[in-house]
């Protein structure tokens, strides 16, 4: 589902880089000359990241002395769109295309990588890898503007209080819980949400809630009633309230309009 792996080394464009899975991005650390591609030639540079549609080989021209190659999987990506619905998310891997890192910006950016190698080798399981991956992607592209000003140790807690989210949102919805798993008291982990991701616990997980509310109701072939139990609601009816009050349409009309789309 996700490879990343260093990059260095001289390259003739006659060879292409092999990519494990379609969704495909090259960071540079230092290199020069050029990443080839049927659509023309884009210059290596240091601290360059691209991101790389799916169709055309990869080829490059030049030196890389330290970079990183990172491919993955469109259901590792789906979680990202999910979690960023601009136009701007959505078009970042339809056309080739490129982005300039700060120096303050490229160190944080190798440290996730690094970070994300050793998670990767550890074999974390599938839903962290793209809370992390969906982290990075937002970072990189610039998306996610609130990240820039945010060190390293506080981007790994963001991504450490995604995991627990998306591991537990479905059945625990007490601050008490999320605090212990992020080694804080429940008072600070709550300023730090505020602070950083400008919500509420209790915000965050009706986001996430619905978020796979509307997936399951739009992808699985689960009745309302199944969904309702799935997502932690002891009654339908709570479930539909909810959604109506956080959608502004019914369960059933949202699931009509998926049907004809």
């Amino acid at each position: 589902m996700i490879q990343l792996e260093p990059i260095s080394g001289i390259f003739k464009r006659e060879r292409a880089l092999l990519a494990a899975f379609p969704m495909r991005m090259l960071i540079v650390k230092e290199g020069a000359g050029y990443l080839c591609m049927n659509s023309g030639d884009y210059m290596l540079a240091n601290g360059r990241i691209f991101f790389i549609p799916e169709e055309g080989l990869v080829r490059l021209e030049g030196e890389i002395k330290s970079g990183y190659w990172l491919t993955f999987s469109s259901l590792l990506y789906a979680e990202f769109l999910l979690q960023h619905l601009d136009p701007m998310a959505k078009n970042l891997f339809l056309n080739l295309s490129f982005r300039d890192l700060a120096q303050q910006e490229s160190t944080k950016t190798y440290s996730l990588l690094d970070q994300l190698r050793r998670e990767i080798n550890a074999r974390n399981d599938l839903p962290f890898l793209a809370q992390y991956l969906s982290l990075f992607l937002g970072y990189t592209a610039g998306l996610d503007g609130y990240l820039a000003a945010l060190t390293l140790d506080e981007l790994q807690q963001v991504l450490r209080f995604r995991a627990i989210l998306e591991q537990y949102y479905k059945q625990e919805r007490a601050i008490q819980f999320y605090a212990e798993g992020m080694g804080m008291s429940a008072s600070k982990l709550n300023r730090f949400l505020d602070r950083v991701l400008g919500k509420s616990l209790a915000a965050l997980i009706k986001d996430r809630i619905m978020r796979e509310a509307e997936a399951l109701l739009t992808h699985s072939d689960y009745s309302i009633d199944e969904i309702a139990n799935l997502l932690g609601f002891e009654q339908t009816a709570n479930f539909n309230s909810s959604f109506k009050r956080y959608k502004g349409i019914s369960v059933f009309q949202f699931s009509k309009q998926a049907l004809l789309n």
